[in-house]
């Protein structure tokens, strides 16, 4: 939720600030050095925003969302906060900085006429509101009747073709930032097989929603981008992070992007009209119906098509092209089991009511340990109803660890349940695994989570302790002024994942991926064939609950 304010905030506010009223923001003169930085402090007035504030200091919001963990939930009467006093007129346009936007394109000198609008020129001039109001500073005050402004327009470059150039399309796309207005993306360096490679990349981006929007956010109607575009947007970013990083080692490969929306008749259209003809990998779409449409299509022509958010296992039955990326929940018990194959010096149990469900979910943990492969690990069964909490506390251990595994996802049952073990915790040493779903249980405090060291298969995590994860942060930040979410990571690990192995697929088929094992920023992929069917990112990734931190297990 936060990057997804983060998003309308930077994007909106920074764009259109010459739109937005806020109250007077009086500098403050309180200075503290803070880990060797040098920091204004400013403490929040009546009516006062966290736009208001950023413009009256000259920062990004950005910087200030940095230095301020927390901001974008909202503001606190009297809250103080860090503005680094480095950073303190840098939004402020320079001579240099309009140096080089004439140095990347040509201008038009434009009259402005009565009853016209930013948006309509934008329109009209192939560019983007923003562009006009970064080359024209002086909007921030509004369009003025009789002035002249100056239009960028796109500079094609690459014109003289010559190797190594990079070719942007003509922008097209007006709406969403500017990473959306590009309809393709080309590098031009060679691959490890020198071929070039043709991905489709399809997405819910809703331009034509977000262009009606736009129209009335210049006409001084606000709106919000629409909000459906939001997961999109942030995976789309995410995706062309890697393709900046793959184009630095010398990948060649042309990306068409496609808006989806959530319309499966749009998708067969495209299909039947030739849009994803020559395509060498499809990724997406989001949402079932639509994505049937286009796996019909891949499936038919032979191309390979990865869902980034289904977590069903319906589409990649009967469909040997597909590639699902988030395994199905009984997946990930599997792979519990497996995690747990190595634990036999513990005292190990399973708990469970009885039911159906529950019952399939202990034969899936069970053929995960017989998947680790040795000596099979004793996992003694028990049902809650049958055997009653005190006859199971009885067989824990009070010098081994003892390991629990409860395989249930009844939410009422669970809370007394957990309340019962974790006071066991306080005599024994307990380890609790259980399925992902209890993440989402609003019933289950998470300091029983902490007391139990409870364990559970994920299959998206990040370590924002490592290097190449905080680099990835910070670039994100420069390049977007926004905050990753968890889908850039999502965009970012598929696309280095399925692109540094295309060459692979193209020349071995898609059973290549079957021996491929990679771990990127946030997703770790281990591909399953199902009999008959496409393949199934079976790895997930084992967390643990401790000083109510969740965390990468490394027991």
């Amino acid at each position: 939720m936060r990057s997804v304010l983060f998003i309308l905030l930077a994007f909106l506010l920074n764009l259109y600030n010459g739109f937005a009223q806020d109250v007077a923001v009086q500098l403050s003169d309180s200075i503290a050095k803070i880990e060797g930085n040098v920091y204004i402090i400013h403490v929040v007035q009546p009516k006062q925003t966290l736009f208001s504030i950023a413009k009256a200091y000259e920062v990004k919001l950005s910087r200030i969302a940095f230095d301020n963990p927390g901001v974008l939930d909202g503001l606190k009467l009297d809250q103080p906060l860090r503005i680094l006093k480095s950073a303190m007129g840098e939004t402020q346009p320079t001579e240099s900085t309009k140096e080089t936007l004439e140095l990347d394109g040509h201008y038009v000198l434009y009259t402005v006429p009565k009853q016209q609008t930013l948006y309509a020129i934008s329109k009209e001039y192939n560019t983007t509101v923003s562009a006009i109001i970064d080359a024209n500073p002086e909007l921030s005050e509004g369009l003025k009747v009789g002035s002249t402004i100056r239009i960028p327009t796109p500079k094609i470059f690459g014109d003289g073709n010559k190797e190594g150039e990079r070719k942007d399309v003509k922008m097209e796309m007006v709406g969403l930032p500017d990473i959306v207005k590009r309809k393709e993306f080309v590098t031009q360096a060679e691959t490890s097989s020198g071929k070039a490679y043709t991905i489709a990349l399809m997405l819910p981006l809703y331009l034509d929603m977000n262009d009606t929007i736009e129209a009335k956010r210049i006409q001084e109607q606000p709106e919000e981008i629409y909000e459906k575009s939001e997961i999109a947007l942030q995976f789309y970013e995410g995706f062309l992070m890697a393709m900046d990083s793959l184009n630095a080692i010398g990948y060649n490969v042309k990306l068409k992007v496609i808006d989806t929306e959530n319309r499966a008749w749009k998708v067969k259209r495209i299909a039947e009209t030739g849009g994803l003809k020559n395509v060498d990998l499809i990724i997406g779409p989001f949402y079932s119906k639509v994505f049937s449409e286009a796996a019909a299509y891949a499936n038919q022509s032979c191309v390979p098509i990865v869902s980034p958010t289904i977590k069903g296992s319906n589409i990649i039955l009967n469909s040997p092209n597909v590639f699902k990326m988030i395994a199905a929940d009984d997946a990930m018990i599997g792979e519990m089991g497996r995690y747990l194959g190595a634990s036999d010096s513990t005292n190990n149990m399973i708990l469970h009511y009885g039911a159906a469900d529950e019952l399939a979910m202990v034969e899936r943990f069970r053929s995960g340990l017989k998947a680790r492969g040795g000596k099979p690990v004793s996992f003694r069964s028990y049902n809650i109803y049958t055997s009653g909490s005190d006859s199971i506390r009885n067989h824990l251990s009070h010098a081994k660890r003892n390991n629990i595994v409860v395989l249930s996802n009844n939410q009422v049952k669970l809370a007394s349940l957990i309340k019962k073990i974790s006071s066991w915790a306080e005599d024994d040493y307990i380890v609790a695994y259980a399925p992902n779903t209890w993440q989402t249980f609003k019933n289950l405090e998470i300091d029983y989570f902490d007391k139990l060291r409870l364990h559970m298969p994920v299959p998206f995590h990040v370590n924002y302790e490592r290097l190449d994860v905080e680099y990835f942060v910070l670039n994100f930040r420069e390049k977007f002024n926004a905050e990753p979410s968890s889908f850039a990571f999502r965009g970012y690990d598929l696309a280095m994942h399925f692109i540094r192995n295309l060459d692979g697929i193209k020349s071995q088929g898609v059973d290549y991926m079957q021996q491929v094992r990679e771990t990127g920023l946030q997703s770790s992929f281990s591909w399953s064939k199902v009999p008959d069917g496409g393949f199934e990112n079976s790895h997930a990734i084992m967390v643990d609950y401790t000083d109510l931190e969740l965390k990468i297990a490394t027991d």
